[in-house]
């Protein structure tokens, strides 16, 4: 940093030789000159760097002491100004990129989220741009305690949030968290039904009365547990009803059909030409193609890298490398094993997305055929998942006792 200040500033190389050399080093350090990197020359002389304030208070002292002071080497900024000041497109140039750089370092290049698992980012930045909160805006814009709580106004899973800039990013760092549930006592009074047909594997019941029992088959819309509970007297006889909230875990088998049919002979797009690879910058919808692309049919593949000058300074401009090859399609027929292998790979995505839904799988009973011109998967899946809808309970009336 000091170096860079004293190119800032400016300064000398100078020769200094006759005369009484060592008083006149003595007197410059006496009045506070500073001069560096000091060396002697093959003659006897001295050779150092004075700034170019140091160099004008040099006068006085060399009258005194007798010395010659010879001028070597202008180093600096004033003199660089100076050899260049006939360069006036260069000068506007520079003040352009520096109020360019004010310009950009005064917006929002890049909005960060992070810590968000409920809510999506594309979800929650949507919800910004409703809000005005948009790439480029003006940081002087961001009110960052105002701005949290609307995000947790909006998103009730959301329970703390925090609103930072860092240089030309706005950074919100979410946590979420489950939001409470009102106690069986607070909750209405509700029964729980059936929504899917099939047999009750098991049921364990915390609030209600349970109507049916592992092994019974049961229909859309019946009943599983009563939200009602009747308080008997010694005869058995009904006094008083009280009403809850039914909760419990059920659990019903029931199967599902499968099937799935696909072509052995497929279209592949195949490379037939060497690949060309490029670079582009793209600023908003705006792109900048540094090479030319061939016509015709093509691949193209893109990697697109943000820039920035520093690690918080993102620039509103992307660097895109792409790579293209010519292609023709091209037609083939996949073996035997190719496509028991596709049509394994589809069950077992389908099955995947039933597990990611809570839906557990029992059997499976799906069988694949490879035909000539064709292979197909038939069959059932039988699975386990969780039922029980709430469902209005039915209030009886009291008889008042007399």
């Amino acid at each position: 940093m000091e170096r860079f200040f004293r190119w800032l500033l400016g300064y000398v190389k100078i020769c200094v030789w006759g005369g009484e050399s060592d008083r006149f080093l003595n007197l410059c350090r006496g009045r506070g000159i500073s001069m560096e990197g000091l060396e002697r020359t093959e003659n006897g002389g001295l050779e150092g760097c004075v700034s170019i304030a140091d160099f004008f208070r040099l006068r006085p002292l060399r009258g005194k002491t007798g010395v010659h002071i010879h001028l070597k080497e202008k180093h600096g900024c004033p003199f660089f100004f100076y050899r260049n000041k006939k360069r006036k497109a260069f000068f506007v140039g520079m003040a352009l990129a520096a109020g360019l750089t004010l310009f950009l370092s005064s917006r929002v290049w890049n909005i960060h989220i992070e810590g968000n698992q409920m809510n999506s980012t594309g979800e929650i930045l949507e919800f910004l741009k409703e809000q005005g909160i948009v790439h480029g805006m003006a940081k002087s814009r961001v009110d960052a305690s105002s701005l949290a709580a609307l995000v947790r106004e909006e998103y009730s899973e959301i329970t703390w949030v925090s609103v930072k800039i860092q240089g030309t990013r706005l950074i919100f760092t979410i946590q979420e968290g489950v939001e409470l549930t009102e106690t069986a006592e607070e909750e209405e009074p509700c029964n729980l039904s059936a929504d899917i047909a099939g047999t009750v594997v098991s049921i364990v019941t915390r609030t209600g009365v349970p109507k049916v029992m592992a092994g019974d088959s049961v229909q859309a819309g019946d009943l599983l547990v009563l939200g009602r509970l009747d308080l008997r007297n010694d005869d058995q006889e009904v006094y008083r009803s009280e009403y809850v909230h039914a909760d419990a875990d059920i659990y019903v088998r029931y199967s599902i059909p499968y099937y799935y049919e696909f072509s052995r002979t497929m279209e592949e797009e195949v490379g037939t030409g060497q690949i060309r690879r490029g670079i582009f910058l793209q600023a908003g919808p705006w792109r900048l193609e540094l090479f030319g692309t061939r016509k015709g049919n093509q691949k193209r593949t893109v990697e697109v890298y943000p820039l920035r000058l520093t690690e918080n300074f993102y620039l509103p401009v992307l660097l895109g490398v792409a790579a293209t090859q010519s292609c023709e399609t091209q037609s083939f027929t996949c073996t035997q094993e190719e496509a028991r292998e596709r049509a394994a790979r589809h069950l077992m995505e389908f099955e995947e997305n039933l597990m990611e839904k809570g839906v557990q799988i029992s059997e499976n009973n799906v069988t694949i055929k490879v035909g000539f011109t064709s292979c197909e998967s038939r069959g059932t899946l039988t699975v386990i998942e969780k039922t029980g809808t709430e469902t209005p309970v039915e209030y009886v009336e009291q008889e008042e006792d007399m």
